[in-house]
Parts: C-alpha cells; structure tokens; sequence
C-alpha cells in the first residue's frame, strides 16, 4: 500500500496552476509502480501454477513401476510438491494476481473517498 500518497498527490494536485505537469509525472510513476508489482504478482503466480504442474506430472507418470530406488525419489518429489512454491512478500502474504487484484481494489476504493472528500 505505498502507492497511497502518490494518490493523494494526484488528487490535490487537481486545483493547482500547473495541475498538468504534477499529473503526468504522477501518473507515470503510479503506472510503473503497479506494473512492477503486476510483474512480481505475476510471476509469483507463473511459480505456483508451474510446480503444481511439476507435481501433476510426476503422479501422472508410472512412478510405480520404477525399480525401488527411483520411485522413492519419486514419491519424495511427489510428496515435496504438495506444499506448492510461491513468492511472498516478508513472508507474510503470497504474491499472486488474486492479491495484486486486491491491492488495485483498495487503491481505488481510496481515489474515490478522496474524490469524494474534495
């Protein structure tokens, strides 16, 4: 949520002279600011969605047929790919689209307050 002052420099920028100039470089950094995000969301959900494929695919495979010793490596691989990868932010929340979309939500909900305040 560290793109909330620049939202309100966006809106109180509105009632200045030069409104234009203040707009554009505010709103050139809010889009950079929520692409770089976008990219870290999307691939936090490229990684997961790729090791729950990983995973799929080596129950798919005839890991019991294989001699002993590999279909052990197998099912550790198997059972390793059940907790599924992902990247976090502070290991506190996961990146994923579903957050990046949450994160977009709230910064609108907080423009249309503002725009309803001023």
């Amino acid at each position: 949520m560290a793109q909330i002052p620049f939202l309100n420099i966006i809106l109180i920028s509105l009632d200045t002279p030069n409104a234009a100039a203040i707009l554009v470089k505010s709103v050139l950094f809010y889009i950079s600011m929520n692409l770089e995000a976008f990219i870290y969301c999307f691939c936090g959900e490229y990684l997961s969605a790729k090791s729950k494929m990983i995973g799929n695919a080596m129950y798919n495979s005839l890991w019991y047929d294989f001699p002993a010793k590999e279909g052990r490596i197998i099912l550790f691989l198997i059972l390793r790919s059940q907790k599924r990868l992902t990247i976090t932010s502070g290991k506190v929340v996961d990146l994923s689209l579903e957050r990046f979309t949450s994160v977009v939500k709230a910064s609108l909900s907080y423009i249309s307050v503002l725009l309803a305040m001023y």
